[in-house]
């Protein structure tokens, strides 16, 4: 009973508030998943979410500049009624290049920016804080790092290649075999690569994106049953979705097919 009142009293991120994605500027596509924005509803705080997606993302959040690192299982952060969030979410293999450190070093954790940039991140916190609503802040974000994106090397293909195995839910083998023929590099230093890109090895990183493509199945108009949704995601079994749907998020396949339709 206790137990399935803490899972009630979670909600995925979607649901507290608006939350928007927009593609990067040219001079940051390279480097750059997406611009996003969250617009949390006014009202009281509740238990939200934040689902592990194999990103990295720099966020300013409660006036400050923070970098979000990879997530293994959903973050609960304190987010008050009414906060308005913006980010920028890394393109894979990206952000160990713009943070000048290893992925496996942050997992878990919201840094504060100025860890990794020192002044710059105190000038642009400041900057950004002085904006008047979500989209000024945005833009300004964008602009900030246009100017720093020349600086940058852009992420190794092969890099995008393994996120991008690692997101195919389609059953065609063994994921880190594939990563492997389409590499042709050994199996520690794609272990390697891995840790340096994402935070975590070729197993997890696949264990989560196969989790995001299942959420991407829950958003289509007509909803699948469960089995069927366990299959079309991936999943061995429909037992296997639930376990790594409850580890990952703390809920179960209904429960986030109930909140998406919501």
């Amino acid at each position: 009973m206790g137990c399935t009142a803490r899972q009630e009293a979670v909600f995925l991120a979607a649901r507290a508030g608006l939350y928007r994605e927009r593609a990067p500027s040219p001079a940051l596509e390279a480097h750059f998943f997406c611009l996003w924005s969250h617009d949390i509803h006014d009202g009281p705080n509740r238990r939200i979410a934040i689902v592990p997606d194999g990103y990295c993302d720099i966020v300013w959040m409660g006036g400050r500049l923070l970098v979000a690192g990879p997530d293994r299982s959903s973050a609960f952060p304190s987010l008050a009624g009414g906060e308005r969030i913006v980010g920028a979410r890394f393109a894979p293999g990206a952000a160990a290049e713009w943070l000048k450190v290893q992925l496996c070093d942050i997992v878990g954790q919201s840094i504060p920016l100025d860890d990794f940039w020192e002044a710059a991140a105190l000038r642009l916190n400041e900057l950004l804080g002085a904006c008047a609503h979500s989209d000024e802040r945005l833009s300004q974000l964008e602009t900030a790092l246009e100017k720093e994106a020349d600086k940058r090397a852009a992420p190794a293909r092969d890099i995008a290649s393994v996120f991008a195995r690692a997101s195919d839910i389609s059953p065609c083998g063994n994921v880190t075999d594939l990563m492997l023929d389409d590499l042709s590099i050994g199996v520690r230093q794609l272990r390697r690569r891995c840790y340096t890109h994402f935070g975590y090895g070729p197993k997890t990183l696949a264990r989560i994106r196969r989790f995001q493509g299942m959420l991407s199945l829950c958003r289509r108009k007509k909803a699948l049953p469960l089995a069927a949704l366990a299959v079309a995601a991936g999943y061995s079994d429909q037992a296997h979705m639930t376990r790594d749907a409850r580890e990952i998020s703390t809920l179960t396949p209904m429960q986030l097919q109930q909140q998406i339709a919501g």
